[in-house]
């Protein structure tokens, strides 16, 4: 974990060089908080920022851990993603990100599309303690119309009319989240944010998402109460689940004081681990 004099660092924006896969480094958009050796780490959804946590460094249920949110590249004030940019390689600046911060005990709480790249970045971890899937994309149909609607144009197509005509759309809406996230969605890169929801739908479409997170120990699933989940129904294999109520999608923003209450609960719980991390076990 980053030391600093201070008993308490919070950075609104700290950019960190990160290297990826290609040798090359790209610079990451990161707010941290250091309270010791337990590390919540936040990832978020697909056209999304670390602001969607920000409630996270006020919340009375988590003052006792230390608090690290970022943008992925092609995301926020983070740098692009590099030609080839997929789902790996956001594990990939993962792993590079705790690497640095060096907790002792890991604490993932991964929302949508930072579900994915947190299982993956999970199977390479040794010392995550427990993982937390905010309606994390997992299978298939979790990639619903944003990331497969994106997937199914081409490239120039997206950046030209795609992108844009999805940015008006969510700041049309009466929702309030989604008003939220188009603010976020227009500061992505729109090639990136192709690569990335191609990848995704691949990822999904695999089953190969589904398995990995199986085999966390111990993991949890959260879900906004007006959110459809019934096609994961026998499909999380005994995972815990947890419903956020008055929400959606984005829980974090639309009830955020029972959300943050909810996660301080879900890794607090007597079955977490106080002295080794989680473990990925085989399949079951």
């Amino acid at each position: 974990m980053v030391r600093c004099d201070k008993a308490e660092v919070v950075v609104d924006v700290d950019t960190w060089d990160v290297p990826t896969r290609s040798a090359k480094r790209v610079g990451v958009a990161v707010k941290h908080r250091y309270r010791g050796e337990d590390l919540i780490l936040f990832t978020h959804g697909l056209g999304c920022a670390k602001e969607s946590f920000d409630g996270a460094f006020e919340a009375v249920e988590l003052k006792r851990y230390s608090i690290c949110t970022f943008d992925f590249p092609a995301h926020g004030q983070s740098g692009d993603v590099a030609s080839g940019g997929d789902i790996a390689a956001l594990a990939e600046v993962t792993r590079a990100l705790i690497a640095r911060l060096s907790p002792e005990r890991l604490f993932l709480v991964c929302h949508s599309m930072g579900g994915a790249v947190g299982v993956v970045a999970a199977q390479d971890l040794a010392n995550v303690v427990a993982f937390v899937s905010v309606e994390g994309n997992l299978v298939g149909e979790d990639c619903g119309l944003v990331s497969r609607g994106i997937a199914h144009q081409s490239a120039e197509q997206f950046v030209r009319a795609g992108f844009p005509a999805y940015v008006e759309s969510l700041a049309a809406s009466t929702d309030a989240s989604l008003v939220r996230w188009a603010q976020w969605y227009a500061r992505c890169r729109p090639y990136g944010i192709h690569q990335l929801a191609r990848s995704l739908v691949e990822w999904c479409d695999s089953d190969k998402l589904i398995e990995m997170f199986s085999r966390i120990r111990p993991r949890a699933y959260v879900r906004g109460e007006h959110s459809d989940v019934d096609h994961l129904a026998g499909r999380l294999r005994g995972t815990p689940v947890h419903t956020v109520a008055s929400s959606g999608h984005f829980p974090m923003l639309d009830n955020p004081d029972e959300f943050y209450a909810l996660i301080g609960d879900v890794i607090s719980r007597p079955d977490i681990p106080t002295g080794a991390a989680a473990s990925v076990s085989q399949p079951v």
